[in-house]
């Protein structure tokens, strides 16, 4: 009978490749270890700052393939060196390869940089730490199978211990971010409260021997008293005057915020008094200011989420960095002074790269951690005064250290409807239309394959309309006098001595969604309807009547006392909102939004590509509003029903509805800006408190949102329900008659 014989894959190659395939394979993928290594320690910390799709791919390439590519030469290191000892005696090439081993342990324990690409990474610290250990075994077989009374074995021990020092941090830091343990780290001390059975004990004592007992209440200072009051004066931190002083004093007032605030991440409760000292202490800043604050705390969340500088910026933390940095320098010398004559002159190349690599990324990341991001560092030299620590904080204030990108995404309906009505006018298109019929069409699109790919180029069309705009200090300005006219409004009506009552109204104020700005300015009557829906529906139709107003009306909208131009903030807003609608779901409301963007996308679509005489946007707004005002009387929904859920031609009534407000009275123009930038504010800071704490630690890995710094700017004051007003202990005593 005969067989035949099985063509395996790698036959299709020559011999000759595959032959410089067999003797370079380990020497690529550990190469190619230490570049992906060097990629997270270099960029690692610039998703901070950057909101770059290109950086964020490129890390995401970077942080899966550098552990992979350890593991797999772990794997392929076994092997070579399973068959390579003859009796006692191990080939010299072997034994040089094996010092490669806990160099890839090093590699596996993480930049310190990067310890973690996503909050999910910080959830499998469990699986992480079993891999950790298996891959140490790993490391630790190939080393004692070709373990030889050699210098080259002796210089393993060292690595091996900054090996395993690198894991055990990276594997410390990943469970101390996780959500339950980061929850739990911020736990008060266990308080079983007062001896409730002893004081029974008591009592029933009390009443055998015959006495009447009677139980009264101690008094003690209620929450709005002056005592609270002036204790959380007492402990108020003034914003510096930032002529004056340096960036140490906010990182100190930073830092000082985020012991308090920790908290709002892991979605647990704020103490009265804590948040009673920090809005006394940021509602007589700037806004600019306050927002410099919020940042830095943010950037401080940042590196204890996603780097190892819960571990660096400590005592044994700086102890383990040296003591690797050590390691590495000491093997580094060790194998420069033994003879190499015996072993083959690449791997000996190698072991050079692989080690200078090791080194160059500790100091790098020393550097990267200690002086070009150095909140850490001037906190730390900001409590220890002296000439020296003087001299260094000088030199760190003149390094420029960004924190996140002060930019926020873009989105407009319009813009995207007519670009999608040119691509359905495509030449491609056509010719799709014209080789496959409607019928076709419908079956393809059951495919699974067929509808991922185009839902994935759908994505990609709505990133094409994404924009970005700086975040300037009008417009930080206008968030933050905001809230604080709101808070005042509050102080005004209410005696300040009464801080339970003051606290309760402030707290009210996260649950405002854009129709109190309405009641404020009178405008309730003929615009409240636009805020009886949902979320999402307010805030597609307010951007489609902004945009509306914005291109159609004319005059301007600044104020020329302050100088804030809320036209152009009102722009920023609507078009913010819609973004994070789009792009950022997650981070508003539940609600049915993205089905109500792809209706009105649609409506608004087939409104443009029946008038093909439009071609720019002012042209299909005026066509909008004139379809509008002429169908004043016929409610949208008394001929569309309620199947479809888009609010287009509502959105053009409101429009008409906020022209109406005004005349062409200059001043009259800049009120209705200024409407609708407070109500976009109010929009803003509804949708900041009612996200969740785990989607905005999610962002802050993307360069950060303005939604998580405004969440965070209203905790401050008192704008969030994550905090109670503790009554304390009800102390009682017992009185024997």
């Amino acid at each position: 009978m005969a067989f035949t014989k099985k063509r395996t894959m790698l036959q299709i190659f020559p011999p000759s490749l595959r032959d410089i395939w067999d003797k370079w394979e380990l020497r690529f993928v550990v190469l190619s270890s230490l570049i992906f290594q060097i990629t997270l320690v270099l960029l690692g910390n610039k998703r901070k700052h950057r909101t770059s799709t290109w950086l964020r791919i490129t890390l995401w390439f970077s942080y899966l393939l550098a552990d992979w590519l350890a593991t797999i030469s772990l794997g392929v290191l076994s092997n070579k060196v399973g068959d390579s000892t003859e009796g006692d005696f191990v080939e010299p090439k072997y034994v040089i390869i094996s010092l490669w081993a806990p160099l890839l342990l090093i590699h596996l324990g993480g930049s310190d940089t990067m310890t973690a690409y996503s909050m999910e990474d910080n959830e499998l610290w469990g699986r992480r730490f079993l891999s950790f250990i298996v891959q140490i075994v790993v490391a630790l077989y190939i080393f004692l199978r070709v373990w030889t009374d050699n210098d080259l074995n002796v210089l393993a021990i060292p690595i091996f211990v900054a090996g395993i020092v690198k894991m055990g941090e990276r594997i410390w830091v990943l469970w101390s971010a996780s959500s339950q343990q980061f929850k739990e780290s911020l736990f008060p001390d266990p308080d079983p409260g007062p001896n409730y059975a002893r004081y029974m004990e008591t009592y029933i004592a009390a009443s055998h021997e015959g006495f009447l007992v009677d139980v009264q209440g101690l008094e003690t200072p209620s929450i709005g008293d002056d005592h609270t009051h002036a204790a959380a004066e007492a402990n108020i931190i003034p914003l510096p005057q930032t002529d004056t002083h340096g960036p140490d004093e906010i990182v100190k007032i930073a830092h000082n915020f985020l012991k308090t605030f920790k908290p709002l991440f892991a979605d647990l409760i704020l103490s009265f008094q804590d948040v009673l000292e920090s809005r006394l202490s940021l509602q007589n800043g700037i806004g600019e200011e306050v927002f410099q604050v919020m940042e830095v705390e943010l950037g401080f969340m940042y590196d204890l989420f996603y780097t190892k500088a819960a571990v660096t910026y400590s005592f044994m933390g700086s102890f383990l960095r040296l003591v690797t940095i050590s390691c590495n320098v000491s093997v580094l010398c060790g194998f420069f002074s033994i003879q190499k004559n015996q072993y083959p002159k690449v791997d000996v190349f190698v072991t050079y790269v692989l080690l200078l690599g090791a080194i160059t990324l500790e100091i790098y990341s020393v550097i990267s951690l200690y002086i070009l991001s150095p909140d850490w560092t001037m906190l730390w030299l900001s409590g220890h005064k002296n000439k020296v620590t003087s001299h260094m904080m000088r030199a760190l204030k003149k390094v420029k250290n960004k924190r996140w990108s002060s930019s926020i995404g873009q989105f407009n309906l319009i813009s995207f409807c007519l670009k999608a009505k040119e691509q359905r006018c495509s030449i491609v298109q056509k010719l799709w239309c014209f080789m496959f019929g409607k019928g076709f069409r419908k079956k393809v699109g059951k495919c699974s394959l067929v509808r991922m790919i185009i839902d994935i180029y759908q994505s990609y069309q709505k990133y094409k309309c994404t924009d970005i705009k700086i975040v300037n200090d009008d417009l930080k300005n206008i968030i933050f006098e905001h809230f604080i006219n709101k808070i005042k409004e509050v102080n005004m009506t209410e005696e300040v001595k009464d801080e339970e009552k003051v606290a309760d109204e402030i707290k009210r104020f996260c649950y405002h969604r854009g129709n109190k700005v309405l009641e404020r300015f009178k405008c309730s009557a003929q615009l409240g309807w636009s805020f009886e829906g949902e979320f999402d529906q307010s805030i597609l139709l307010w951007h489609i009547a902004t945009d509306l107003c914005y291109n159609c009306v004319s005059g301007e909208g600044a104020d020329t006392n302050s100088g804030q131009n809320f036209r152009e903030a009102s722009k920023l807003l609507s078009e913010y909102m819609l973004f994070l609608l789009v792009m950022r779901p997650s981070m508003l409301p539940n609600g049915i939004g993205e089905i109500r963007f792809q209706d009105t996308c649609a409506e608004a679509t087939e409104f443009v590509k029946d008038r093909k005489s439009i071609k720019r946007k002012k042209e299909a707004f005026e066509m909008l509003l004139i379809v509008s005002s002429e169908s004043e009387n016929v409610h949208p929904s008394q001929v569309k029903g309620d199947r479809s859920k888009s609010i287009l031609f509502d959105a053009c009534r409101l429009a008409m509805r906020l022209t109406k407000l005004r005349n062409e009275d200059e001043g009259e123009t800049k009120r209705m800006w200024e409407l609708i930038t407070q109500v976009w504010v109010e929009m803003l800071g509804y949708a900041a408190s009612h996200c969740q704490g785990i989607h905005h630690a999610q962002q802050l890995r993307h360069g950060g949102e303005l939604l998580t710094h405004v969440c965070l700017l209203m905790a401050h004051l008192g704008i969030t329900d994550q905090f109670q007003i503790s009554k304390g202990h009800a102390r009682k005593k017992l009185i024997r008659k």
